[in-house]
């Protein structure tokens, strides 16, 4: 005898519109969403207006647009692009790592944090306590801020909407217009720093590491004491994580057009 069938339409309404953004290779327009899904026009608005709310859906402004929100890469697809970037990487960083005599980490964005995933520590550096799987506030670090760069500016707005950023330390910006503005010279210049903006005499420089549709999947950083990262060091190590961090982008870019091909 079969169990009990239980129905929750709004759940399987939203779990068709995940599935139909997701499936789509470029952001989805409502038309097409009511389209592919069959249903009602007002009933995937009012959805999608939920969804966009909670973190699972990101909607683009300028042109009325849907894609999957931040909260959908923290699900098991994410984990799976996460260790193909960290298998991609390893040999780039581990040769970082070695010419710096420094640990490097590589860390994704999730939401309005970064969470390590994976680093190479040097046989005679300090040794690093970084956990994998720890979460820092991206506003507040050279690799959170080195993704979130490449963010629309409205992305990053909606982000902090719902998690408005807290202050670490003295040095660190919690209003989000004057983070746009640092971000949009991180772009510019290519890597971000953060000075003591999450910890008091720490400073890090990170890099982003881009896939094929311009965004950053994830960032390379090293970090020490304030006192021996003088500007001097600063532009030093920001030029050689560039540089990592655009091999290691052009490697996976690489890969995965031939992967699509074969």
């Amino acid at each position: 005898m079969s169990g009990p069938r239980y129905q929750n339409q709004s759940a399987e309404r939203s779990f068709a519109i995940l599935e139909c953004v997701d499936a789509a290779e470029n952001p989805v327009p409502l038309a097409v969403i009511v389209r592919e899904t069959g249903l009602n026009r007002a009933t995937v608005f009012r959805m999608l207006a939920v969804l966009t709310r909670t973190g699972w859906i990101y909607k683009n402004e300028a042109d009325s647009s849907y894609t999957l929100g931040y909260k959908a890469f923290a699900l098991g697809h994410r984990q799976n692009e996460l260790e193909t970037v960290s298998h991609h990487a390893r040999p780039f960083i581990r040769r970082l790592a070695g010419d710096l005599g420094e640990t490097v980490r590589l860390a994704a964005l999730e939401g309005p944090q970064i969470v390590y995933f994976d680093k190479v520590e040097t046989s005679d550096g300090q040794p690093d306590s970084t956990a994998m799987g720890t979460r820092l506030d991206a506003h507040a670090t050279s690799s959170g801020k080195a993704m979130l760069a490449w963010l629309a500016a409205d992305e990053v707005r909606q982000l902090y909407r719902q998690h408005p950023p807290h202050a670490h330390t003295a040095r660190t910006l919690t209003n989000v217009e004057a983070l746009l503005r640092e971000l949009a010279g991180i772009r510019v210049q290519g890597y971000a720093v953060d000075e003591g903006e999450m910890t008091i005499g720490l400073t890090g420089v990170a890099a982003p590491i881009m896939n094929a549709s311009g965004r950053a999947i994830a960032a390379l950083s090293v970090s020490g004491l304030e006192t021996s990262f003088d500007p001097a060091r600063v532009t030093r190590l920001a030029g050689v994580l560039t540089a990592t961090a655009a091999k290691i982008s052009d490697y996976i870019v690489d890969h995965d057009s031939r992967s699509d091909s074969s």
